[in-house]
């Protein structure tokens, strides 16, 4: 399933030291009308809480970590869940003795982020649950 989208425009910011990630992007997309595009970013967080999505019980395993990380990728999609605007993110963190850690971006706070949003033009995909992967995935 592909759908062929043009660039509407490209947004680029920072949050500021506190904000929480998820939700302030959340935020932005619903107060800026932004329902189909791709999100990146870059920074440092305070802490953050990612997720694993075990495949065979269908379910995220998710994980705490409360210490301060630099943020190597932060990458994800827009489309629309429920309704609403849905941020779908995953992050890379390295730790202070430089090892990685990622997955799944539930939320993390923000020392500090820089961040690119491109949205596109267009019928944004909608999610929809998939009983085969028990996920929310894009339907046509």
């Amino acid at each position: 399933m592909i759908k062929n989208f043009n660039i509407k425009r490209v947004l680029q910011g920072r949050l500021f030291m506190g904000e929480e990630i998820v939700s302030s992007i959340t935020k932005l997309l619903k107060e800026n009308s932004i329902t189909s595009g791709l999100i990146s970013g870059i920074g440092a967080v305070k802490r953050a809480k990612i997720g694993y999505y075990d495949q065979s019980k269908k379910a995220y395993i998710s994980q705490e970590v409360n210490e301060p990380m630099e943020i190597l990728s932060l990458k994800g999609n827009i489309s629309i869940k429920d309704g609403e605007p849905f941020p779908h993110l995953h992050i890379v963190l390295s730790k202070e003795d430089l090892t990685c850690i990622g997955g799944h971006l539930y939320e993390a706070e923000v020392f500090a982020f820089e961040f690119e949003i491109i949205e596109f033009e267009g019928s944004p995909f909608q999610r929809e649950f998939d009983e085969n992967t028990g996920l929310f995935l894009w339907k046509n």
